[in-house]
């Protein structure tokens, strides 16, 4: 019998324990079933009281002695009925203090204006990012990385951003003109400035978020959220596209 499911439903190992060996032994005092279980008598009588208050364990007192058994097996249904109310309950009271929760975790986002994420997943976690914002997308300074580190999820990612409808502007360096990027992506538009702008750093503009990505072989990319910076950025990427070739 796989007895797994019992702790599933909320029982611990020692209770499951206790109520099985009690369920094989029939109706016993507290005596014989200490001595089956080999558990402490102390934490038996505690695991008793949780069981009969769980609806799952009653006792008859038989000559001044209380004689423990288990109820119908079927209670185990009850008992996850009611823990399921209990859940409904407890969801009800979860959405009523939701907006105040959303508000105090706005407010703390708020008085955060940068994060630095450092590895691989970084970059990752700033595409995400990016597919949340819901907003159009502009891209300068070094190659990006993100096909080279990861291939599949940078297809993945290109496919939400499309179903997203979120279009993209990067400015490259001359040398990556002949890599022909612009018949790669859908929804890209790309020009090229002289190679003597190329910078180490790769920078995405979305919202009001600015990522500047250093791909070393660790990457770092510092995450900065103000929309007086974030328009400052794309004040200077108007500008360099206007300077940009096709």
């Amino acid at each position: 019998m796989n007895t797994e499911v019992l702790t599933k439903i909320g029982l611990t190992n020692n209770e499951v324990k206790v109520y099985l060996d009690l369920l094989g032994m029939g109706s016993t005092s507290a005596g014989d079933l200490i001595k089956k279980v080999e558990l402490h008598r102390t934490a038996v009588y505690d695991i008793l009281e949780r069981l009969i208050e769980k609806g799952l364990v009653t006792y008859v007192i038989i000559g001044r002695i209380k004689h423990f058994e288990v109820v119908e097996t079927r209670q185990l249904l009850d008992y996850i009925e009611h823990q399921k109310d209990e859940l409904d309950d407890h969801k009800k009271e979860i959405e009523k203090i939701l907006p105040e929760l959303s508000m105090k975790r706005k407010l703390s986002k708020e008085s955060q204006e940068a994060t630095i994420f450092k590895g691989k997943k970084a970059v990752k976690t700033i595409a995400e990012d990016v597919l949340r914002t819901g907003k159009e997308m502009y891209v300068y300074g070094a190659e990006g990385k993100l096909k080279q580190i990861f291939p599949i999820y940078y297809h993945h990612f290109h496919r939400k951003r499309l179903e997203k409808k979120l279009n993209i502007k990067i400015i490259y360096c001359e040398k990556i003109r002949k890599q022909e990027r612009h018949n790669e992506l859908k929804n890209v538009e790309i020009r090229y400035l002289p190679d003597e702008f190329e910078t180490p750093a790769n920078t995405w503009i979305f919202g009001d978020k600015i990522a500047i990505i250093v791909w070393s072989e660790q990457p770092i990319a510092t995450l900065i959220r103000s929309k007086e910076v974030a328009k400052a950025y794309h004040t200077n990427f108007t500008l360099l596209w206007s300077l940009a070739k096709k």
